[in-house]
């Protein structure tokens, strides 16, 4: 962060970042010190102080010189900070999940589409289209090799299991080279087989393709396998209908 633009993200207005930075540059000081450096009233200056004091960014002392003002020590500061940000972690997830139960079902009237580039806004757009209690099927044009070749298979390990709660059950049609695909760690798609959460099957050989795409629900997810490294969803109900019913018919034609 440029400057201190960090003190924004710590949500301090003008005049407690002027008293934090006076804190640091001069140390331990006198309410009467902080506003004669900073040419402040002193009611500024106890209003700026309180609101740090509030945050732990500061704490109050007091010797035989009366009350002080100085800067929370790095300890204190590493412990409130990171109780906040799993507050905050928890907060956050509460809000994914009061959102997925709750929204308002727009998509017939409003369809969205919604653009990814680069191997990072790839994963982006997987974890944006997350697994909810709302749909318990998903179906995936899935060239796997091609797939675990652009995005880490640590990645994808940890977003399939996140259905698992849900008990959704995906239907996947893969490539006739991708049956005997080494892959490091193998327990987590094996456990699906045998919890008949996952049902695959093969296209014939010769059939290729590099994009893979995903229907879950009325969303339609599609992410490059090669070197193009985009994605994009489709959140409308009627493509992912016309989606579905060309899924279904090379689901007639690849074998288990």
């Amino acid at each position: 962060m440029k400057n201190n633009d960090f003190l924004d993200v710590l949500g301090l207005k003008a005049v407690p970042k002027k008293v934090l930075v006076d804190l640091v540059q001069h140390g331990t000081s006198k309410v009467t010190e902080i506003s004669s450096r900073l040419h402040l009233p002193k009611s500024s200056v106890y209003d700026a102080l309180s609101i740090l004091v509030e945050k732990s960014l500061v704490n109050e002392y007091s010797d035989d010189r009366g009350k002080m003002f100085g800067l929370s020590d790095n300890e204190q500061l590493a412990r409130v900070h990171a109780e906040k940000i799993e507050e905050f972690k928890k907060a956050q997830a509460s809000l994914l999940s009061f959102i997925t139960t709750h929204a308002r079902e727009d998509n017939v009237v409003q369809p969205k589409i919604k653009f990814y580039s680069g191997i990072i806004g790839i994963k982006q757009a997987f974890r944006d289209m997350m697994w909810n209690s709302k749909y318990k099927e998903a179906y995936l044009m899935w060239p796997m090799q091609n797939m675990l070749d652009s995005i880490d298979e640590d990645f994808l390990k940890w977003h399939g299991k996140q259905r698992y709660k849900y008990n959704v059950v995906i239907y996947s049609i893969e490539k006739h080279s991708d049956r005997k695909l080494k892959i490091r760690d193998r327990e987590w798609l094996e456990s699906d087989l045998k919890t008949k959460l996952t049902e695959v099957r093969y296209l014939p050989k010769g059939i290729d393709w590099k994009m893979s795409y995903w229907i879950y629900g009325d969303k339609c997810l599609f992410a490059s396998g090669d070197r193009e490294q985009i994605a994009f969803t489709i959140h409308s109900k009627e493509f992912c209908d016309i989606m579905k019913l060309m899924w279904k018919q090379m689901w007639v034609v690849a074998k288990k």
